[in-house]
């Protein structure tokens, strides 16, 4: 750990000096190829180097042990445009996000995100999107993890996550907003990419939310904005999935989540104060029947940015209120914490020099009841264009 303390220092240290103003460019980083009256297509990269100790399992899985891994993170090529009225985004993962999430025997994978075309219907409040993307449940999860105020998201996405009641899904939504963004609404059906084996997609997932945004309505899923606008942003979202069938039969079967979050992002001076805070309630029924089982989960945020607005101090808290076995994901980073409280607490810096395109963070994070003084450290390094 003392390692991981040192090395944070060394490159906050080394960049400091070279480091511009924070104010990021225009939405969005991609550089352009082709632009033309029928087709415009724009290419991307987004690269996460990250150094990381944590809990993880010993080289034959007996036991959890300390362990230390350097990994790409994240590494995406990106493709976005636009062909007649529809636009459309494609994303090629071929990273270790598995092993950032703490599956530290976790290969490289390469996969397909946020692979969907949206078509407009009439003007930007009623759109079509079809594909694979995020369904829109939960601020944190539809914050990029590029734009994160820590090095990665938390629990309280994390559980609806486990259970495929968020993140990236394949389905259609009818979207849109009104009064120039301060309105957005999406609803739609999706699949549950963790169902699968004894229980049976019966009826596809049904996902809604709402965005009220009484300030700035520009890049409302961002954990750090640069300039002089303000954002106050609140929402609430809900997700249900009925029939889940088991194989002898029974399907009675259902999943269900709420929450609500919240976003203020304002600045003080010539420095910045963010605070976001989110809860979420997530229910499984078994095929059989009975009653439902639900985890309640909520989180509580802030980051102060200063230095020209290049550096952000950032704190977080996330606890898992009911702690039902089985509906907790299954890291070794978070079996100790089931008895006891649910606290973890995150602590870190994020040096922007170019805001969130080209950025370093760190942080430590603290779980209550494991016997440890720090139980987590993450360094990572981020290049989004």
């Amino acid at each position: 750990m003392r390692a991981l303390l040192a090395t944070t220092l060394l490159a906050f240290i080394a960049l400091a000096p070279v480091a511009t103003h924070g104010i990021e460019p225009p939405d969005p980083p991609k550089v352009t190829v082709v632009d033309t009256e029928d087709f415009v297509l724009k290419v991307g990269m987004r690269m996460q180097p990250r150094l990381s100790f944590s809990k993880g399992l010993s080289a034959d899985e007996s036991e959890v042990v300390w362990r230390r891994d350097f990994m790409i993170a994240r590494s995406r090529l990106k493709l976005a445009g636009k062909m007649a009225n529809a636009k459309f985004s494609f994303e090629w993962r071929f990273d270790g996000t598995g092993r950032g999430a703490g599956l530290v025997n976790e290969a490289l994978a390469t996969a397909v995100e946020n692979m969907y075309i949206q078509w407009p219907l009439a003007g930007p409040e009623f759109q079509v999107r079809a594909g694979l993307y995020d369904q829109p449940f939960s601020r944190d999860r539809l914050t990029s993890d590029s734009k994160q105020m820590g090095v990665d998201r938390g629990i309280v996405s994390g559980t609806a996550s486990f259970l495929g009641m968020a993140d990236n899904v394949i389905g259609v939504d009818l979207r849109g907003s009104v009064a120039d963004g301060r309105y957005w609404y999406a609803v739609g059906v999706f699949d549950n990419r963790t169902i699968e084996g004894p229980l049976q997609n019966q009826m596809p997932m049904i996902v809604g939310r709402v965005d009220l945004n009484l300030g700035s309505s520009k890049n409302v899923y961002r954990d750090a904005h640069f300039g002089d606008d303000s954002w106050y942003s609140i929402g609430g979202n809900f997700n249900y999935q009925s029939k889940l069938e088991d194989d002898a039969g029974n399907d009675e079967g259902e999943n269900s989540a709420f929450g609500f979050d919240g976003m203020i992002d304002v600045p003080v001076n010539e420095m910045r104060v963010l605070v976001r805070g989110e809860v979420n309630s997530i229910g499984v029924k078994a095929p059989t029947g009975g009653d439902t089982v639900r985890n309640n989960v909520w989180m509580l945020g802030g980051g102060w940015l200063f230095w020209d607005q290049r550096l952000q101090a950032i704190v977080r808290f996330d606890q898992i209120l009911t702690k039902e076995e089985g509906l907790i994901p299954d890291l070794p980073f978070l079996e100790d914490i089931i008895d006891g409280s649910g606290n973890i607490m995150m602590v870190g810096l994020n040096l922007y020099q170019m805001g969130h395109n080209l950025k370093i963070q760190g942080d430590l994070s603290f779980a209550s009841g494991t016997g440890d003084s720090v139980d987590r450290g993450r360094l990572q390094a981020q290049i989004d264009f």
